[in-house]
C-alpha cells in the first residue's frame, strides 16, 4: 500500500482521552503506541483500552505501533488485532513494527492482518540497518522509517551526525530500489520550536525523505511546512514549465528535461 502521508503522530495507548485530540491535530496518520510510550505495568490495560476504542468506533482510522518481535507481547498484539470484529477492523489503517531486524516479522504481520493496512517497518538498530535491503523488499511492506534515537545509541553516534545521515540515505536508496514511497524520518526532539522543526524537516526533505514521525501535535504544522514545497520553489517550478521547450535558461540555470521533470514533481506535491 503506497502512501503520500507526511506526518505520523504518536499518542500513547495508555492515554485514551488523548486519542480524539490526536485525530483532530491535522496529522496525516495517527499512531496509537503500544510500545515505547507505554510503561511495562500498563501494557495489558493499554491494549484493552485500544481495543475498546476501536470497537466503539474512532473518528478516523488509526495506525498501531505494536511491540517488537523480540517481545512475547508481539504475538499478543498481533492476535488481538487479528481478532478484531469487522466494525473495529475498519478503524485500523496501519501497523508500525518497531526495531525491525527480520523480514519474517513483516511477513507474519501481513499474513495475519491482510493486505488492506499500511505496514511500516521502523529501523532502529545496526542489525536492522544492515538488513534493510531484504526488509525493504519483503512482500507486503508499505514503507520504511528510521528511529534515530535508538539507532544513534546502538552505533554510539550523535543524532545530528554524518553516521545518521548515512542511515537516512541508505533507507532512501533501498526504498527507491524496492519501489516503496520515500521513507519516514525520526521525530523532532523539540516541541516548542516551530521554526527549528520546519528547518529540520526541510533538511530531511533535501536528503530524500518525504515524511516524519511526530511526538506532539505542535510538531505537525511545521513538519508539513518543511516537507511541502515553499512558495519560492513553486514559483521556480511554474517558470520552468512555462519556459520554451528544449534547453533553456532561467535565472542563469540551464533547464532541460530532467529539470522540467523535477518541476512537475514539485507542483504535484503542492496539493497534499
Amino acid at each position: 500500500m503506497l502512501s503520500s502521508a507526511i506526518s505520523y503522530l504518536f499518542v500513547p495507548a495508555s492515554r485514551p482521552e488523548r486519542y480524539g485530540r490526536a485525530l483532530a491535530a491535522g496529522a496525516d496518520r495517527v499512531i496509537i503506541d503500544l510500545e515505547d510510550a507505554v510503561a511495562p505495568e500498563d501494557k495489558d490495560s493499554s491494549l484493552k483500552q485500544l481495543i475498546a476504542a476501536l470497537s466503539a468506533g474512532m473518528d478516523a482510522p488509526v495506525h498501531v505501533r505494536i511491540n517488537a518481535d523480540d517481545s512475547f507481547l508481539f504475538e499478543r498484539d498481533l492476535a488481538a488485532l487479528a481478532a478484531l470484529p469487522e466494525v473495529a477492523r475498519a478503524g485500523l489503517s496501519g501497523v508500525v513494527l518497531p526495531k525491525v531486524e527480520d523480514p519474517a516479522s513483516v511477513m507474519r504481520i501481513r499474513k495475519l492482518l491482510g493486505e488492506e493496512i499500511e505496514l511500516v517497518a521502523l529501523v532502529e538498530s545496526a542489525l536492522g540497518l544492515s538488513r534493510v535491503r531484504s526488509i525493504a523488499r519483503t512482500p507486503g511492506l508499505s514503507r520504511l522509517a528510521l528511529g534515530a534515537v535508538d539507532l544513534s545509541f546502538d552505533l554510539d553516534a550523535e543524532i545530528a551526525s554524518a553516521t545518521i545521515d548515512h542511515a537516512y540515505a541508505t533507507l532512501v536508496l533501498e526504498s527507491r530500489l524496492a519501489g516503496l514511497p520515500a521513507p519516514i524520518a525520526s521525530p523532532p526532539l523539540s516541541i516548542q520550536d516551530p521554526e527549528g522543526i520546519e528547518t529540520g524537516a526541510r533538511r530531511l526533505r533535501s536528503l530524500g525523505l518525504t515524511a516524519q514521525l511526530c511526538i506532539h501535535p505542535a510538531q505537525v504544522e511545521p513538519i508539513h511546512a518543511g516537507f511541502l514545497p515553499s512558495d519560492e520553489l513553486l514559483v521556480w517550478a511554474q517558470n520552468v514549465l512555462t519556459s520554451d521547450a528544449g534547453a533553456a535558461q532561467i535565472d542563469g540555470q540551464m533547464v532541460d528535461k530532467p529539470v522540467r521533470d523535477r518541476a512537475k514533481r514539485i507542483l504535484a506535491q503542492r496539493n497534499h
